[in-house]
């Protein structure tokens, strides 16, 4: 082969050659001459160089395959063609480069002569650009395709030229493709509404947004909510959003706040019904739905409100009654009960598809039907929205009727509040009497008069009920009775008329405050006057566990009798019987000599005493819970954890705490399920002591000469085992040359005198009660039993001072 370039070849001194070697080098694209048998580049431009990365003579000394290694058969084939047709182009092979990195190239090539033979010139040019603007078209389509909102790219003049699946389904139609070419006229209820106004505003701003109608093919009217936006090229894209069911929101929950200030405006419940129904249709858009309220007096969900759709409905299906069960267990579970009914259930006659059934808290129960359709999560949450609203307007009316109702009665309680005044009044008054008197007939006598000379009272009385059997017999101890007010001409009919002992007798077989409202008669039952229509009420007078009888008070004023005076004439009843217990004890310890009586019985301590060989002293008792108390003993014992063992095997034993430990002795206090030794105060004796030694537990009581034995063992028998009197020894009384305290509180300790200061401060005497005796207990931060024990101690001490002082 001659070296000489043939006349055809692309190089060469001639002006042809020249400008092909200008156009070689300096072409935007990448130039190769590539010998297609030996797999060689034989010449390549810089742009090539710059492209693959490598310097010339390293290109140079590389292949196709070298360039192409991923998608060298495509090579191969392009190649082939080329050959065939003689020129050819394709877009499918990508380039490797010295750094790794795959470049998609689009490839133009011819067959040229090139060195006295046939090779491949072909021009490479970078298609990464075009590449990515198709990717991030194809994204592009795909996200049109698959958003929610509808979309589409209109021309310069308003037409569609694409739109998604969405974007036609707003104008009722199936397919997109039935909307390509339709003008903003053709589409929109307003078809200047582009020309006026979007197209300005986006050519302004760059984009436009607002609220357009559409003209569906089924004639309806569709709110959406748009936005136009300018593309490159005049182009511009709508974007559109269905908002009928937004609207359709707005005008539910304006209607729901109309109805509010209807509902709240309603007069009383059975008008809350009839205002939340009419909503329910009107507003809410459901035809069918009803309101039960609850009847107390029947336990049961009574319907007080029906739509018409519902009414007839029940018409129509005798039987059927709008699901009572289900709006049953939504009022007892106070949560929403919901049901649907499949479409194809072949076994349910149900005339409803749907139902939901919202609770009105306390006073019953809302529930909405649908005979077409299930009810969407947005219906049930506004239905259960204005089920709030509807409750709170039966509240209100509720509390409306109640305030109605309670004006009556706010003025008779202020008439009650000032005879509660009067009451406390006299109360003071007939307890001061009673400090003040000496004796137990006239204490007796002295309540007597001062209840009966009040203004509240016209008769009082105490009296007694025989027992065994003379149970029906009822004695007169003490009276005062003014006869005008009452039919019986005399204190003595008065007192002996049927009504009076059943009144008596009633109190004292019941052990708590009886109040009675009717007429008296007399023996030979004389009919009274039809306006004399007394009120008698009768309280027991007792002390702790003592009984002494009945106190009962009549009259005209019903005052006397209210609810608010009733536990101040049960106070007066513990006064008395505390003072009867007060003379008896003067009387005891003062003027004769005491019993002492002496028992053994069975206990814990009778028990450590015998396994320790030591003695256990009673230092005194408080009360620690509703049914324990705190014993504080003395154990002549000095290991505390050998006594806690030993009486932790014993169930009644609560809790056992070392107090003090000196020597060989122990001061424990051991809490104890039961009652303490106090309970002989409570029963009108004295404790003497109380010890356990060599397995045996005495206590020796203080009791009246004059005392039945039987009763103190039957009284402490009631709360220990094994209970035997050993001793009965007569003993001179302990108090007989004791001087009696000029200062009524003298004999009081500092605990009891707070613990009286306190409750007087805290308005426990005054009537009625400024604080109940669990309240200061409380800010005591004591058991109310302890209370209780403290004022009873300080009680006693102040009348024994006044009493034994006169």
């Amino acid at each position: 082969m001659s070296d000489a370039p043939e006349s055809d070849s692309v190089t060469g001194d001639d002006p042809e050659s020249t400008v092909f070697e200008r156009l070689f080098e300096h072409t935007p694209d990448a130039v190769l001459v590539i010998d297609s048998e030996a797999n060689r580049i034989l010449r390549c431009n810089e742009r090539a160089c710059e492209l693959l990365g490598y310097d010339r003579e390293r290109l140079l000394s590389l292949g196709p395959p070298d360039i192409h290694p991923h998608d060298y058969e495509v090579f191969e084939a392009f190649v082939e063609r080329v050959r065939d047709r003689g020129s050819g182009f394709t877009a499918e092979l990508s380039c490797h480069t010295r750094g790794g990195e795959v470049v998609p190239v689009d490839v133009t090539a011819t067959t040229a002569r090139f060195g006295g033979a046939d090779r491949i010139l072909a021009i490479v040019r970078d298609a990464s650009a075009r590449t990515e603007r198709e990717r991030e078209l194809r994204r592009r389509s795909a996200a049109m395709a698959a958003a929610d909102d509808g979309i589409a790219v209109l021309d310069a003049d308003g037409v569609v030229v694409h739109a998604n699946a969405a974007y036609a389904s707003l104008f009722g139609y199936d397919d997109p493709d039935a909307i390509a070419g339709a003008s903003w006229g053709e589409l929109y209820a307003t078809p200047d509404r582009f020309e006026l106004d979007c197209r300005p505003t986006v050519l302004d701003s760059g984009e436009w947004r607002g609220e357009l109608t559409i003209s569906r093919t089924d004639g309806d009217d569709l709110p959406v909510r748009a936005s136009v936006t300018g593309l490159e090229g005049g182009e511009f894209v709508c974007v559109a959003r269905d908002v009928s069911e937004e609207r359709r929101r707005e005008r539910r929950l304006t209607g729901v706040t109309e109805a509010s200030r209807e509902l709240l405006a309603a007069a009383d419940r059975d008008d809350v019904s009839r205002i939340a129904i009419r909503t329910v249709v009107d507003a809410l858009g459901h035809e069918l739905a009803c309101v039960r309220l609850y009847d107390p007096d029947a336990n049961e969900l009574v319907r007080t409100a029906t739509s018409d759709a519902a009414a007839a409905l029940v018409r129509e299906a005798v039987a059927y009654d709008l699901k009572s069960s289900n709006a049953g267990a939504a009022y007892r579970s106070g949560e929403t009960v919901q049901n649907e009914t499949r479409v194809d259930d072949a076994y349910t006659d149900d005339p409803c598809r749907a139902e939901v059934h919202v609770p009105l808290g306390e006073f019953g129960v809302l529930s909405v039907f649908d005979r077409e359709a299930p009810l969407t999560e947005e219906d049930i949450r506004l239905i259960e929205l204005f089920a709030g609203v509807v409750r709170s307007a039966l509240t209100r009316a509720e509390r409306d009727e109640r305030l109605r109702s309670r004006q009556e009665e706010l003025e008779r309680r202020q008439e009650e509040l000032a005879a509660a005044d009067r009451f406390n009044t006299l109360v003071t008054e007939v307890i001061r009497s009673v400090l003040r008197t000496t004796s137990g007939a006239a204490v007796r006598q002295s309540v007597c008069d001062e209840l009966a000379d009040s203004s509240l009272y016209d008769a009082a009385w105490i009296a007694t009920v025989g027992t065994g059997g003379d149970a029906d017999a009822v004695t007169i101890d003490s009276s005062a009775v003014a006869t005008d007010p009452f039919s019986e001409t005399d204190a003595e009919s008065f007192l002996t008329s049927p009504f009076a002992r059943q009144l008596v007798r009633q109190a004292n077989e019941l052990d708590a405050a009886v109040v009675q409202r009717r007429r008296f008669e007399s023996e030979n039952d004389t009919d009274t006057d039809a306006e004399a229509d007394p009120i008698a009420a009768a309280v027991p007078v007792a002390c702790g566990r003592q009984r002494f009888g009945v106190l009962a008070v009549a009259g005209t004023e019903e005052s006397g009798f209210a609810e608010t005076t009733q536990s101040g004439l049960e106070l007066l009843g513990e006064t008395l019987g505390f003072a009867i217990i007060a003379d008896q004890r003067r009387n005891t310890l003062i003027e004769s000599d005491a019993v002492e009586l002496e028992f053994s019985f069975a206990s814990p301590l009778g028990d450590l005493s015998a396994a320790f060989d030591c003695r256990c002293d009673h230092l005194g008792s408080v009360a620690d819970g509703d049914d324990t108390h705190a014993y504080e003993t003395r154990i002549t014992h000095g290991d505390f954890d050998e006594i806690r063992a030993f009486l932790d095997e014993y169930p009644e034993i609560r809790e056992c705490r070392l107090v003090e430990c000196r020597g060989e002795t122990c001061t424990v206090e051991i809490t104890v399920a039961g009652a303490p030794p106090g309970l002989l105060a409570e029963a009108g004796f004295g404790l003497v002591s109380l010890h356990a030694s060599d397995g045996d537990t005495r206590l020796i009581a203080e009791v009246p000469n004059d005392e039945d034995v039987t009763r103190v063992l039957d009284a402490l028998s009631e709360y220990w085992d094994d209970v035997e009197l050993v001793a009965k020894r007569q003993t001179p009384t302990r108090g007989a040359d004791l001087p009696v305290p000029t200062d009524g509180a003298a004999g009081l300790t500092d605990r009891q005198r707070s613990v009286l200061e306190t409750a007087y401060e805290k308005g426990y005497y005054d009537w009625p009660r400024d604080h109940t005796a669990e309240e200061i207990a409380e800010s005591l931060d004591i058991a109310s039993a302890t209370l209780h024990q403290h004022l009873r101690a300080a009680e006693h001490a102040l009348v024994s001072s006044f009493v034994d002082d006169e």
